[in-house]
Order: structure tokens, then C-alpha cells, then sequence
């Protein structure tokens, strides 16, 4: 647990830009560990991961047919 929060947190840090609130950016990370330690222990990645690169392919469908 200790590892995905610090992952998380490192993540967050490496990824703030011009003008992102670096508090939002760390509770934003906070959130995102919690749910990967939830998901962990409930064993849910199969299925989290399964719709996550769904969306991902519908979400690249729909950009590809903007332009």
C-alpha cells in the first residue's frame, strides 16, 4: 500500500503544468491510490482494466472520425 501512494504521489508531482494547484494535483493523486488499493484489495483489475481500454478505443474512434 505504502508503494502505490508513493507512486501515486511521485506521478502527480512529475505530471503538475503551468498553472495546476500542486494541492490538487497531490489530492488528486491521494484519490487515484485510494481506488487502486480499494480495487487491490477486492481483486477487481481484470474487469476495471477491461472497460478502461474500451474506453480508451471508443474514446480514439471518436477523435479519429473528428478529423
Amino acid at each position: 500500500m505504502i508503494i502505490e501512494t508513493i507512486l501515486g504521489l511521485a506521478l502527480s508531482v512529475i505530471n503538475i503544468g503551468e498553472g495546476a494547484n500542486a494541492g490538487t494535483k497531490i489530492l488528486s493523486a491521494l484519490n487515484t491510490t485510494a481506488k487502486i488499493i480499494e480495487k487491490s484489495e477486492k481483486k477487481e483489475w481484470k474487469p476495471s482494466l477491461h472497460e478502461e481500454a474500451h474506453q480508451i478505443f471508443k474514446d480514439a474512434i471518436r477523435e479519429a472520425g473528428k478529423q
